[in-house]
Protein backbone atom coordinates (compact mmCIF):
# COMPACT_ATOMS: atom_id res chain seq x y z
CA UNK A 1 0.00 0.00 0.00
CA UNK A 2 2.85 2.42 0.88
CA UNK A 3 4.64 1.69 -2.41
CA UNK A 4 1.43 2.28 -4.37
CA UNK A 5 0.83 5.56 -2.55
CA UNK A 6 4.43 6.63 -3.14
CA UNK A 7 4.14 5.96 -6.88
CA UNK A 8 0.90 7.92 -7.01
CA UNK A 9 2.50 10.89 -5.25
CA UNK A 10 5.48 10.82 -7.67
CA UNK A 11 3.08 10.75 -10.63
CA UNK A 12 1.14 13.71 -9.27
CA UNK A 13 4.39 15.62 -8.67
CA UNK A 14 5.55 15.09 -12.24
CA UNK A 15 2.20 16.25 -13.64
CA UNK A 16 2.41 19.32 -11.41
CA UNK A 17 5.92 20.15 -12.60
CA UNK A 18 4.83 19.90 -16.23
CA UNK A 19 1.87 22.17 -15.56
CA UNK A 20 3.99 24.77 -13.76
CA UNK A 21 6.59 24.63 -16.53
CA UNK A 22 3.97 25.25 -19.18
CA UNK A 23 2.43 28.16 -17.27
CA UNK A 24 5.51 29.76 -15.71
CA UNK A 25 5.76 33.47 -16.36
CA UNK A 26 9.55 33.19 -16.14
CA UNK A 27 9.65 30.93 -19.19
CA UNK A 28 7.55 32.28 -22.02
CA UNK A 29 7.54 31.56 -25.70
CA UNK A 30 7.34 34.40 -28.16
CA UNK A 31 3.96 33.21 -29.41
CA UNK A 32 2.74 36.75 -30.12
CA UNK A 33 5.84 37.56 -32.16
CA UNK A 34 5.64 34.23 -33.93
CA UNK A 35 2.18 35.00 -35.31
CA UNK A 36 3.76 37.30 -37.84
CA UNK A 37 6.27 34.71 -39.08
CA UNK A 38 5.81 33.57 -42.63
CA UNK A 39 6.23 29.91 -43.50
CA UNK A 40 4.68 26.54 -44.03
CA UNK A 41 2.04 25.63 -41.43
CA UNK A 42 3.40 22.07 -41.57
CA UNK A 43 6.86 23.22 -40.48
CA UNK A 44 8.44 21.56 -37.45
CA UNK A 45 8.49 23.94 -34.48
CA UNK A 46 11.76 24.05 -32.56
CA UNK A 47 11.63 25.66 -29.13
CA UNK A 48 14.87 27.33 -28.22
CA UNK A 49 15.85 28.73 -24.81
CA UNK A 50 17.18 32.31 -24.83
CA UNK A 51 17.77 35.11 -22.34
CA UNK A 52 15.14 37.76 -21.73
CA UNK A 53 17.93 40.27 -22.32
CA UNK A 54 18.59 40.67 -26.06
CA UNK A 55 21.10 43.47 -26.82
CA UNK A 56 19.82 45.54 -29.74
CA UNK A 57 17.26 42.82 -30.49
CA UNK A 58 19.79 40.84 -32.53
CA UNK A 59 18.63 37.39 -31.36
CA UNK A 60 15.06 38.16 -32.36
CA UNK A 61 16.21 39.50 -35.73
CA UNK A 62 18.13 36.27 -36.29
CA UNK A 63 15.07 34.19 -35.38
CA UNK A 64 12.90 36.04 -37.85
CA UNK A 65 15.55 35.72 -40.57
CA UNK A 66 15.83 31.96 -40.00
CA UNK A 67 12.07 31.50 -40.16
CA UNK A 68 11.86 33.42 -43.45
CA UNK A 69 14.68 31.36 -44.97
CA UNK A 70 13.30 27.96 -43.91
CA UNK A 71 9.99 26.43 -44.90
CA UNK A 72 10.42 23.19 -42.99
CA UNK A 73 11.49 24.55 -39.57
CA UNK A 74 10.05 27.30 -37.41
CA UNK A 75 11.83 28.62 -34.30
CA UNK A 76 9.99 29.74 -31.20
CA UNK A 77 11.99 31.32 -28.40
CA UNK A 78 11.44 30.26 -24.80
CA UNK A 79 12.60 33.25 -22.79
CA UNK A 80 14.49 32.49 -19.60
CA UNK A 81 15.50 34.65 -16.64
CA UNK A 82 18.60 36.83 -16.90
CA UNK A 83 19.49 35.53 -13.44
CA UNK A 84 21.70 32.50 -14.21
CA UNK A 85 20.65 30.72 -11.01
CA UNK A 86 16.96 31.13 -11.83
CA UNK A 87 17.59 30.14 -15.43
CA UNK A 88 19.36 27.00 -14.25
CA UNK A 89 16.38 26.02 -12.11
CA UNK A 90 13.91 26.77 -14.91
CA UNK A 91 15.92 24.62 -17.31
CA UNK A 92 16.34 21.75 -14.84
CA UNK A 93 12.58 21.77 -14.17
CA UNK A 94 11.85 21.21 -17.85
CA UNK A 95 14.64 18.73 -18.54
CA UNK A 96 14.09 16.58 -15.45
CA UNK A 97 10.38 16.34 -16.27
CA UNK A 98 11.14 15.19 -19.82
CA UNK A 99 9.29 18.19 -21.20
CA UNK A 100 8.98 18.46 -24.98
CA UNK A 101 8.69 22.24 -24.69
CA UNK A 102 12.46 22.71 -24.91
CA UNK A 103 14.34 21.32 -27.90
CA UNK A 104 17.43 23.49 -27.67
CA UNK A 105 19.01 24.10 -24.27
CA UNK A 106 20.88 27.36 -23.63
CA UNK A 107 23.59 26.16 -21.28
CA UNK A 108 26.08 28.04 -19.10
CA UNK A 109 29.67 26.77 -19.33
CA UNK A 110 29.49 25.47 -15.75
CA UNK A 111 26.44 23.25 -16.38
CA UNK A 112 27.95 20.80 -18.87
CA UNK A 113 28.98 18.10 -16.41
CA UNK A 114 25.72 18.23 -14.46
CA UNK A 115 23.43 18.12 -17.50
CA UNK A 116 25.44 15.40 -19.26
CA UNK A 117 25.68 13.29 -16.11
CA UNK A 118 21.90 13.55 -15.66
CA UNK A 119 21.18 12.27 -19.17
CA UNK A 120 19.37 15.44 -20.22
CA UNK A 121 21.39 16.07 -23.39
CA UNK A 122 22.10 14.26 -26.63
CA UNK A 123 25.82 13.80 -27.41
CA UNK A 124 26.84 15.72 -30.51
CA UNK A 125 30.10 13.98 -31.46
CA UNK A 126 28.73 12.81 -34.82
CA UNK A 127 27.39 16.29 -35.62
CA UNK A 128 29.82 18.75 -34.05
CA UNK A 129 32.89 17.05 -35.49
CA UNK A 130 36.53 17.88 -34.80
CA UNK A 131 36.66 19.55 -38.21
CA UNK A 132 33.87 21.94 -37.19
CA UNK A 133 35.30 22.42 -33.71
CA UNK A 134 38.53 23.75 -35.22
CA UNK A 135 36.63 26.87 -36.31
CA UNK A 136 35.70 27.80 -32.72
CA UNK A 137 37.61 29.28 -29.79
CA UNK A 138 39.43 26.38 -28.15
CA UNK A 139 38.61 27.04 -24.50
CA UNK A 140 34.92 27.43 -25.37
CA UNK A 141 35.00 24.05 -27.13
CA UNK A 142 36.63 22.57 -24.03
CA UNK A 143 33.69 23.79 -21.95
CA UNK A 144 31.21 21.62 -23.89
CA UNK A 145 33.12 18.37 -23.33
CA UNK A 146 32.60 15.93 -20.50
CA UNK A 147 33.36 12.23 -20.05
CA UNK A 148 35.10 12.10 -23.45
CA UNK A 149 31.99 13.31 -25.29
CA UNK A 150 30.85 16.58 -26.84
CA UNK A 151 27.51 17.87 -25.57
CA UNK A 152 26.95 21.30 -27.10
CA UNK A 153 28.13 23.95 -29.55
CA UNK A 154 29.59 27.23 -28.22
CA UNK A 155 27.61 30.28 -29.37
CA UNK A 156 28.42 33.07 -26.91
CA UNK A 157 32.00 33.96 -25.96
CA UNK A 158 31.93 35.81 -22.67
CA UNK A 159 34.25 37.30 -20.07
CA UNK A 160 33.64 39.36 -16.92
CA UNK A 161 36.24 42.15 -17.01
CA UNK A 162 36.23 45.72 -15.68
CA UNK A 163 34.31 48.51 -17.43
CA UNK A 164 35.36 52.00 -16.39
CA UNK A 165 34.76 55.69 -17.09
CA UNK A 166 37.58 56.96 -19.28
CA UNK A 167 36.39 60.55 -19.08
CA UNK A 168 36.53 60.68 -15.29
CA UNK A 169 39.97 59.10 -15.02
CA UNK A 170 41.25 61.57 -17.60
CA UNK A 171 39.58 64.49 -15.79
CA UNK A 172 41.53 63.69 -12.64
CA UNK A 173 44.67 62.68 -14.53
CA UNK A 174 44.54 59.11 -13.22
CA UNK A 175 45.42 55.77 -14.80
CA UNK A 176 43.42 52.56 -14.40
CA UNK A 177 44.62 51.18 -11.03
CA UNK A 178 46.45 47.87 -10.92
CA UNK A 179 45.36 46.76 -7.45
CA UNK A 180 42.12 46.67 -5.50
CA UNK A 181 43.77 48.69 -2.77
CA UNK A 182 44.54 51.53 -5.20
CA UNK A 183 41.18 51.17 -6.96
CA UNK A 184 39.41 51.87 -3.68
CA UNK A 185 41.40 55.09 -3.23
CA UNK A 186 40.60 56.23 -6.76
CA UNK A 187 36.92 55.35 -6.32
CA UNK A 188 36.73 57.26 -3.03
CA UNK A 189 38.28 60.38 -4.56
CA UNK A 190 36.15 60.49 -7.71
CA UNK A 191 32.90 59.45 -6.04
CA UNK A 192 33.34 62.28 -3.53
CA UNK A 193 34.11 64.86 -6.22
CA UNK A 194 31.44 63.73 -8.69
CA UNK A 195 28.71 62.57 -6.33
CA UNK A 196 28.56 59.11 -7.89
CA UNK A 197 29.17 55.54 -6.72
CA UNK A 198 32.64 54.03 -6.84
CA UNK A 199 31.58 50.56 -8.01
CA UNK A 200 28.30 49.04 -9.12
CA UNK A 201 28.29 45.31 -8.30
CA UNK A 202 25.92 42.37 -8.69
CA UNK A 203 26.40 40.82 -5.27
CA UNK A 204 22.90 39.52 -4.69
CA UNK A 205 22.41 35.85 -3.89
CA UNK A 206 22.78 34.43 -7.39
CA UNK A 207 25.37 32.92 -9.70
CA UNK A 208 26.67 36.43 -10.37
CA UNK A 209 27.92 36.54 -6.78
CA UNK A 210 30.08 33.46 -7.42
CA UNK A 211 31.39 35.09 -10.60
CA UNK A 212 32.51 38.15 -8.62
CA UNK A 213 33.76 36.26 -5.57
CA UNK A 214 35.86 33.96 -7.75
CA UNK A 215 37.65 37.00 -9.14
CA UNK A 216 38.48 38.38 -5.69
CA UNK A 217 39.44 34.88 -4.53
CA UNK A 218 41.83 34.19 -7.42
CA UNK A 219 43.22 37.73 -7.34
CA UNK A 220 44.44 37.01 -3.80
CA UNK A 221 45.85 33.56 -4.56
CA UNK A 222 42.93 31.60 -3.12
CA UNK A 223 40.72 28.90 -4.62
CA UNK A 224 37.84 26.55 -3.83
CA UNK A 225 39.96 23.37 -4.16
CA UNK A 226 43.65 22.58 -4.46
CA UNK A 227 45.14 20.51 -7.29
CA UNK A 228 44.26 17.29 -5.43
CA UNK A 229 40.61 18.27 -4.95
CA UNK A 230 41.00 19.19 -1.27
CA UNK A 231 38.68 21.95 -0.06
CA UNK A 232 40.69 25.13 0.68
CA UNK A 233 37.93 27.73 0.48
CA UNK A 234 38.57 28.78 4.10
CA UNK A 235 42.28 29.48 3.60
CA UNK A 236 43.68 32.79 4.90
CA UNK A 237 43.84 34.08 1.32
CA UNK A 238 40.16 33.32 0.77
CA UNK A 239 39.12 34.92 4.06
CA UNK A 240 41.14 38.06 3.20
CA UNK A 241 39.46 38.29 -0.21
CA UNK A 242 35.96 38.04 1.24
CA UNK A 243 36.84 40.47 4.02
CA UNK A 244 37.91 43.01 1.40
CA UNK A 245 34.55 42.66 -0.36
CA UNK A 246 32.81 43.34 2.95
CA UNK A 247 35.10 46.31 3.59
CA UNK A 248 34.24 47.81 0.19
CA UNK A 249 30.69 48.18 1.54
CA UNK A 250 31.20 48.86 5.23
CA UNK A 251 34.66 50.42 5.61
CA UNK A 252 35.56 52.08 2.33
CA UNK A 253 31.98 52.82 1.23
CA UNK A 254 32.75 52.41 -2.46
CA UNK A 255 30.05 49.77 -2.99
CA UNK A 256 26.45 50.58 -2.08
CA UNK A 257 24.54 48.24 0.23
CA UNK A 258 22.04 47.94 -2.64
CA UNK A 259 24.62 45.72 -4.39
CA UNK A 260 23.72 42.79 -2.13
CA UNK A 261 20.26 42.86 -3.71
CA UNK A 262 21.53 42.94 -7.30
CA UNK A 263 21.19 39.43 -8.71
CA UNK A 264 21.57 40.02 -12.46
CA UNK A 265 24.21 41.75 -14.60
CA UNK A 266 21.59 44.32 -15.61
CA UNK A 267 21.10 45.37 -11.99
CA UNK A 268 24.64 46.72 -11.89
CA UNK A 269 24.94 47.67 -15.57
CA UNK A 270 21.97 50.06 -15.66
CA UNK A 271 23.28 52.60 -13.12
CA UNK A 272 26.70 52.47 -14.80
CA UNK A 273 25.19 53.23 -18.21
CA UNK A 274 23.20 56.02 -16.57
CA UNK A 275 26.46 57.63 -15.46
CA UNK A 276 26.08 56.84 -11.78
CA UNK A 277 29.37 55.01 -11.12
CA UNK A 278 33.06 54.87 -11.97
CA UNK A 279 33.68 51.10 -12.18
CA UNK A 280 31.46 48.19 -13.21
CA UNK A 281 32.87 44.64 -13.41
CA UNK A 282 30.49 43.03 -15.89
CA UNK A 283 30.09 40.89 -19.00
CA UNK A 284 31.05 41.79 -22.57
CA UNK A 285 27.59 42.86 -23.71
CA UNK A 286 27.98 46.11 -21.73
CA UNK A 287 29.96 47.86 -24.48
CA UNK A 288 27.26 47.95 -27.14
CA UNK A 289 24.63 49.17 -24.67
CA UNK A 290 26.94 51.90 -23.37
CA UNK A 291 27.41 53.04 -26.96
CA UNK A 292 23.69 53.38 -27.67
CA UNK A 293 22.41 56.87 -28.52
CA UNK A 294 20.39 57.05 -25.30
CA UNK A 295 23.36 56.12 -23.10
CA UNK A 296 24.66 58.75 -20.68
CA UNK A 297 28.19 57.36 -21.10
CA UNK A 298 28.45 56.97 -24.86
CA UNK A 299 32.12 57.17 -25.89
CA UNK A 300 33.07 57.49 -22.21
CA UNK A 301 33.74 53.86 -21.19
CA UNK A 302 36.39 51.26 -21.89
CA UNK A 303 37.45 47.82 -20.74
CA UNK A 304 40.40 46.36 -18.83
CA UNK A 305 41.21 43.37 -16.66
CA UNK A 306 39.89 43.45 -13.13
CA UNK A 307 42.29 44.45 -10.38
CA UNK A 308 44.61 42.25 -8.35
CA UNK A 309 45.69 42.29 -4.73
CA UNK A 310 49.25 43.13 -3.74
CA UNK A 311 51.27 40.03 -4.61
CA UNK A 312 48.36 38.46 -6.49
CA UNK A 313 47.23 38.33 -10.11
CA UNK A 314 44.39 39.83 -12.11
CA UNK A 315 41.32 37.67 -12.60
CA UNK A 316 38.38 37.91 -15.01
CA UNK A 317 35.74 35.20 -14.68
CA UNK A 318 35.16 33.20 -17.85
CA UNK A 319 31.59 32.82 -18.98
CA UNK A 320 30.00 31.72 -22.19
CA UNK A 321 26.85 29.92 -23.26
CA UNK A 322 26.37 26.87 -25.41
CA UNK A 323 23.50 25.36 -27.38
CA UNK A 324 22.67 21.71 -26.71
CA UNK A 325 19.87 19.38 -27.79
CA UNK A 326 17.52 18.07 -25.14
CA UNK A 327 17.35 14.28 -24.97
CA UNK A 328 13.54 14.70 -24.80
CA UNK A 329 13.34 16.55 -28.12
CA UNK A 330 11.17 14.87 -30.76
CA UNK A 331 13.07 16.69 -33.50
CA UNK A 332 16.83 16.42 -32.90
CA UNK A 333 17.72 16.69 -36.61
CA UNK A 334 15.81 19.95 -36.99
CA UNK A 335 17.22 21.21 -33.68
CA UNK A 336 20.71 20.57 -35.01
CA UNK A 337 19.96 22.58 -38.17
CA UNK A 338 18.92 25.51 -35.98
CA UNK A 339 22.06 25.29 -33.82
CA UNK A 340 24.30 24.98 -36.87
CA UNK A 341 22.71 28.08 -38.42
CA UNK A 342 22.78 30.19 -35.24
CA UNK A 343 26.43 29.38 -34.51
CA UNK A 344 27.61 29.81 -38.11
CA UNK A 345 30.28 32.40 -38.83
CA UNK A 346 27.86 34.32 -41.06
CA UNK A 347 25.15 34.69 -38.39
CA UNK A 348 27.60 35.34 -35.56
CA UNK A 349 29.20 38.13 -37.58
CA UNK A 350 25.85 39.72 -38.41
CA UNK A 351 24.85 39.64 -34.74
CA UNK A 352 28.14 41.09 -33.48
CA UNK A 353 28.25 43.87 -36.08
CA UNK A 354 24.69 44.72 -35.06
CA UNK A 355 25.69 45.08 -31.40
CA UNK A 356 24.59 41.65 -30.21
CA UNK A 357 26.41 38.95 -28.27
CA UNK A 358 30.04 38.13 -29.07
CA UNK A 359 30.26 34.87 -30.99
CA UNK A 360 32.61 31.94 -30.72
CA UNK A 361 33.91 31.58 -34.28
CA UNK A 362 37.64 32.34 -34.50
CA UNK A 363 37.21 34.23 -37.77
CA UNK A 364 35.21 36.96 -36.02
CA UNK A 365 38.22 38.24 -34.14
CA UNK A 366 40.22 38.82 -37.33
CA UNK A 367 37.37 40.38 -39.31
CA UNK A 368 37.94 44.07 -40.06
CA UNK A 369 34.21 44.86 -40.21
CA UNK A 370 33.62 43.22 -36.84
CA UNK A 371 36.55 45.05 -35.21
CA UNK A 372 35.43 48.39 -36.67
CA UNK A 373 31.94 47.93 -35.19
CA UNK A 374 33.35 46.62 -31.90
CA UNK A 375 36.71 48.33 -31.28
CA UNK A 376 36.74 47.09 -27.68
CA UNK A 377 37.31 43.51 -28.87
CA UNK A 378 41.08 43.89 -29.09
CA UNK A 379 41.36 44.92 -25.44
CA UNK A 380 38.63 42.46 -24.49
CA UNK A 381 40.61 39.62 -26.08
CA UNK A 382 43.73 40.65 -24.15
CA UNK A 383 41.72 40.39 -20.93
CA UNK A 384 41.31 36.67 -21.61
CA UNK A 385 44.98 36.33 -20.67
CA UNK A 386 43.79 36.88 -17.09
CA UNK A 387 40.96 34.36 -17.38
CA UNK A 388 39.57 32.96 -14.12
CA UNK A 389 37.53 29.75 -14.19
CA UNK A 390 34.88 28.72 -11.69
CA UNK A 391 35.26 25.13 -10.41
CA UNK A 392 34.11 22.31 -12.69
CA UNK A 393 32.04 19.65 -10.93
CA UNK A 394 29.02 17.40 -11.74
CA UNK A 395 27.29 19.02 -8.76
CA UNK A 396 28.47 22.53 -9.50
CA UNK A 397 25.00 24.05 -9.15
CA UNK A 398 24.60 22.59 -5.67
CA UNK A 399 28.05 23.86 -4.71
CA UNK A 400 27.26 27.29 -6.10
CA UNK A 401 23.96 27.51 -4.26
CA UNK A 402 25.63 26.68 -0.94
CA UNK A 403 28.48 29.11 -1.59
CA UNK A 404 26.06 31.89 -2.54
CA UNK A 405 24.31 31.52 0.81
CA UNK A 406 27.42 31.81 2.97
CA UNK A 407 29.14 34.53 0.94
CA UNK A 408 25.95 36.57 0.91
CA UNK A 409 25.59 36.19 4.68
CA UNK A 410 29.08 37.61 5.07
CA UNK A 411 28.32 40.58 2.81
CA UNK A 412 25.06 41.17 4.70
CA UNK A 413 26.88 41.16 8.05
CA UNK A 414 25.14 38.04 9.38
CA UNK A 415 28.41 36.09 9.55
CA UNK A 416 32.05 37.12 9.62
CA UNK A 417 34.02 36.16 6.48
CA UNK A 418 35.90 33.47 8.45
CA UNK A 419 32.70 32.01 9.92
CA UNK A 420 31.07 31.99 6.50
CA UNK A 421 33.96 30.26 4.73
CA UNK A 422 34.58 27.77 7.55
CA UNK A 423 30.94 26.67 7.32
CA UNK A 424 31.11 26.63 3.53
CA UNK A 425 34.21 24.43 3.64
CA UNK A 426 32.44 21.87 5.85
CA UNK A 427 29.50 21.63 3.45
CA UNK A 428 31.71 21.37 0.35
CA UNK A 429 33.63 18.51 1.97
CA UNK A 430 30.35 16.58 2.26
CA UNK A 431 29.51 16.88 -1.45
CA UNK A 432 30.49 13.73 -3.29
Amino acid sequence: MKKTLRKLLVFILIIGVLFVTACSSGEKTNSDNNKGDAGNSDAVTIRMAVFENDPNGMMEKARQKFNKEHDNIKIEFTQMSNDASQMHDQTVTQLSAGSENLDIVNMDVVWTAEFAESGWLLPLDDRFTEELQANYIGRQVDSVKYDDKTWAVPWFNDLHPLWYRTDLLEKYNLEVPETYEDAVKVAQKISKEEGIQGFTMHWGRSEQLIVSFTEFLHANGGDFFDENGKVIINSPEAVEALQFMVDMIEKYEVVSTSAIGHSTPEDSRIPFTQGQSLFNPNWGYVYSINQADDSAVKDKTWVASNFKFEGGKKANSVGGWNFAISSSSKHPDEAWEVIKWFTSAENQKEMLVGGGYAGTQLSLYEDAEVIKANPYLEEYTKAFEDASVRPSHPQYSKMSDIAQSYIHQALSGDLSPKEALDQLAKELEDIE
